[in-house]
């Protein structure tokens, strides 16, 4: 470990090192160096192909000149000693002049951002009429512009996500892209936090990275999702305030707030939101025994009621124009409640029922999750040369307890004690969670062309949580301490990373290679169990990366990349605690290893005339001790006593293999209306012989959706998404397909456009839901689960402050405004 550390830190500095001394030393001691940064004076973006001269105090003549960069920099490593002028001049903005002296004593000047004002007679001829697009492709990532998504404003991440084309959200709020789980970042860092638990209004845009390079963490079979929150740093005072309420007896309400000052930017933001809704569950079980069959039929009905809160503020200190320090922290809370009605039956050969059970099956969940930012960004004078470092800090508790009873009775309502006698329980408990990320990163361009990049990543997560059960004693009337359901967990892990990448380019071909090495110790113990502990250490694990990428005339290009993946088990993956209600339970699995997948891609992305945009890819992935669920008949004792049920909990197969294709597509059909198609196809099979003799299963998938945006007149937009997707394999079974089709309308009010109505419903047609079918040996099982889903929106936001001055003029092609709405 401490050789690993120290190499990829050797590295890193000796980068440093020589890119400090590429900066500070001229060729000549009779010459000197001139950079600075050109940045907007009302909005403090950096300002590219600006006009940039040297000129001579003494004759006013020119000695060199040059076009200030993307990222707006500018610098002259050669020139002689003397006196001199910057002169900066650029369409729609004053010319600036700075006077500076080189001397033998003071050769390297670095003159700081230069702000360049806007020159109001120019600019009151500028039409904007540009938009930022909903959807973005690139050939290594696609962005989704959250502020242009109607359906989830006062939602969750979920709801965005459900939005996203290629992603797929189930009704327990699980991800997957390209049928596989990817990693979840919150601002390019991981992340303590759940879908559910972070709003939609705070969300400025999804990125979707299907096979990330070295840079990015190799967990995630799928690659990367990463939720960028928003961060308002226009000039001035700016904000906005947001309320909503839904059919399901929701509400949401939160505000935005910033003041970007010249060497700081301070932000502020507050949401809340509640949800109440209906679910309920189905379970039709057939019970295969050495002489007679029997049959389940369960039921499981109730309320459910959902709170959130979310704050944050943020600090940053643009120390110089070469020097930016961050400091941000927000307190994110939840409290849940679920109220169920419980009723089964037991049938016999013939389907013919011979008693019921009636009971509840009720439980709360609270936490609370506490997270601090530390960030310092330094740039040097040549464009991309950056180095980055932060430290995340998360601190999450959690209070949760359940009330539980079942009673069986003869057809007839009488209580009886058969099968089982008659069952009360109820159980407390909590837990709390620390996790701590620190990053370094460095990028170097040694040219035009080229670049180096590393980095190191240490994450480190404590998690430990108790419950205890309380199980009614029949016989003498008191409740006495379940040692099967109760727990005293305590989980620790450790994940140590490096990087280097090296990228360059010949005329059009592209080309990136990388390595990365993490490596992994988990431990865990648990008072109530035969296994009370673990402890596992894996060396280091090296995660290569290549991609290749040709562009040919007409904007179109083809990549191939080759990366190789790791999914660790969750924590809760880990968790032995017994989960169990009537007849089946779950448990997590602490012998659960790592799954390893090796990932290969083939891409083709075009462009016709920046309208419509096709990006076609071809992708293959052979995952070994492959992460799947497992069920098995078994007896676990509850309460004192045994009880017969179908046990569920996560394993390792032998392999999964996946072949498929993706398609994207997004048209600009007319000025006014915009589709965005994406679809997806694989062909699936898991070996799981390693579990039970001769355990495979194979099939093909689809998955598709499709957004469409129309412009209305009257400033308003109309919005629609629908998704399908087929059938998903398991090791032992399937889960059946499913569709659903959101639909909202925005409005637009006010001269400024400040003043937003949205109005949507989600899940229309009432069709989202879970189905699954498994099979065991003395088993098959039929699971229907559902929630309300179906809900409509309104959501009310006004935008207040001062607006960016490229978008104070409205253009009027076609009859349509464009400017003045804000990127917030």
């Amino acid at each position: 470990m401490h050789k690993f550390v120290s190499l990829c830190l050797g590295m890193t500095l000796s980068f440093l090192t020589f890119s400090y001394a590429q900066q500070t030393n001229p060729k000549s001691p009779e010459q000197g160096s001139i950079q600075g940064k050109l940045i907007d004076e009302q909005t403090n973006a950096p300002i590219e192909y600006a006009s940039v001269a040297i000129i001579r105090a003494v004759d006013s003549s020119v000695v060199t000149g040059m076009l200030s960069k993307p990222n707006g920099d500018f610098s002259f490593p050669q020139i002689a000693l003397g006196k001199y002028f910057v002169k900066v001049n650029f369409i729609g903005f004053t010319t600036v002049y700075k006077a500076i002296v080189l001397s033998s004593k003071n050769n390297i000047i670095d003159v700081g951002n230069i702000k360049l004002g806007t020159n109001a007679k120019v600019l009151a001829a500028v039409e904007v009429v540009g938009e930022k697009p909903a959807y973005t492709m690139a050939i290594d990532k696609r962005v989704f512009n959250v502020d242009k998504n109607i359906s989830s404003v006062g939602g969750t991440a979920t709801d965005v996500l459900k939005q996203v084309p290629a992603v797929s959200v189930d009704i327990d709020g699980n991800v997957t892209v390209r049928n596989g789980a990817p990693t979840i970042f919150v601002d390019g860092r991981p992340t303590t936090l759940t879908m559910d638990q972070i709003p939609a209004d705070a969300i400025a845009n999804i990125e979707v990275i299907t096979n990330p390079s070295a840079k990015y963490d190799a967990e995630g079979v799928s690659g990367i999702l990463n939720i960028v929150l928003k961060k308002n740093r226009k000039a001035g005072i700016n904000g906005q305030v947001n309320a909503g309420a839904s059919t399901l007896g929701g509400a949401n309400g939160g505000f935005d707030f910033s003041i970007r000052r010249e060497k700081y930017n301070l932000s502020l933001s507050y949401n809340i939101r509640s949800r109440k809704g209906s679910a309920k569950e189905h379970l039709f079980r057939k019970n295969i025994g050495t002489d007679t069959t029997t049959y389940l039929d369960q039921y499981e009905q109730g309320e459910q009621s959902r709170r959130f809160q979310y704050g944050r503020i943020g600090f940053d200190w643009f120390m110089d124009n070469r020097n930016t320090f961050t400091i941000a922290g927000s307190i994110n809370a939840g409290d849940f409640r679920d109220d169920n009605n419980l009723t089964l039956y037991n049938l016999n050969t013939g389907k013919e029922q011979v008693r019921y059970g009636s009971g509840m099956d009720n439980s709360n969940h609270n936490f609370r999750n506490y997270a601090g930012q530390l960030g310092y960004k330094h740039t040097f004078a040549k464009q991309g040369h950056e180095l980055t470092a932060d430290f995340n800090y998360n601190y999450a508790t959690s209070d949760d307890g359940s009330d539980y009873s079942l009673q069986y009775y003869t057809l007839g309502h009488v209580a009886i004690d058969t099968p089982t006698a008659p069952a009360k329980r109820y159980s407390y408990g909590g837990g709390n969670t620390t996790y701590m990320t620190g990053q370094i990163d460095y990028v170097n361009p040694l040219s035009e062309t080229s670049k180096v990049e590393a980095g190191l990543r240490s994450t480190s997560r404590i998690f430990n949580n108790t419950q205890t059960t309380m199980g009614l004693n029949n016989a003498s009337g008191d409740y006495v301490l379940d040692s099967s359901l109760s727990n005293n967990y305590h989980y620790r892990e450790t994940i140590n990373a490096g990087y280097i990448s090296y990228s360059g380019q010949l005329g059009n071909f592209g080309y990136m290679g990388g390595m990365r090495g993490e490596q992994s110790f988990y431990s865990g113990d648990m008072t109530s169990t035969a296994k009370s502990n673990y402890k596992i250490s894996y060396p280091i694990s090296l995660f290569p990366s290549v991609f290749l990428s040709q562009k040919f005339k007409g904007d179109h290009e083809l990549q191939l990349n080759y990366t190789r993946r790791v999914r660790r088990p969750w924590f809760r993956d880990l968790l032995p605690n017994l989960n169990y209600t009537a007849q089946s339970a779950s448990r997590g699995n602490p012998t659960l290893k790592p799954e390893f997948t090796n990932s290969f891609e083939f891409s083709y992305l075009k462009d016709f005339n920046r309208k419509h945009n096709v990006m076609v890819s071809m992708y293959y992935r052979n995952t070994q001790n492959a992460i799947t669920d497992y069920s098995t008949d078994t007896t676990i004792m509850v309460n004192g006593t045994a009880q017969k049920v179908v046990l569920s909990y996560p394993v390792n197969a032998d392999t999964r293999n996946s072949y498929g294709a993706e398609i994207t597509v997004r048209n600009q059909l007319t000025t006014n209306w915009d589709v965005t198609t994406n679809m997806n196809m694989a062909q699936t099979k898991i070996n799981a012989s390693n579990l039970a003799n001769q355990l495979t299963n194979s099939g093909f998938i689809f998955f598709g959706k499709i957004n469409t945006n129309y412009k209305l007149p009257y400033r308003t937009t109309l919005q629609v998404t629908g998704i399908y997707e087929s059938k998903q394999i398991m090791a032992q079974g399937e889960r059946a397909g499913k569709y659903t089709v959101d639909a909202a309308v925005r409005k637009e009010l006010l001269k400024d456009r400040s003043l937003v109505v949205s109005m949507g419903v989600n899940d229309i047609f009432n069709t989202d839901r879970s189905l699954s079918y498994t099979h065991t040996e003395f088993s098959d099982q039929e699971y229907y689960r559902k929630r309300a889903t179906r809900e409509a929106r309104i959501n009310v936001s006004w935008r207040f402050g001062k607006i960016d001055a490229g978008k104070k003029k409205e253009g009027k092609k076609g009859g349509e405004e464009q400017g003045g709405n804000g990127d917030f």
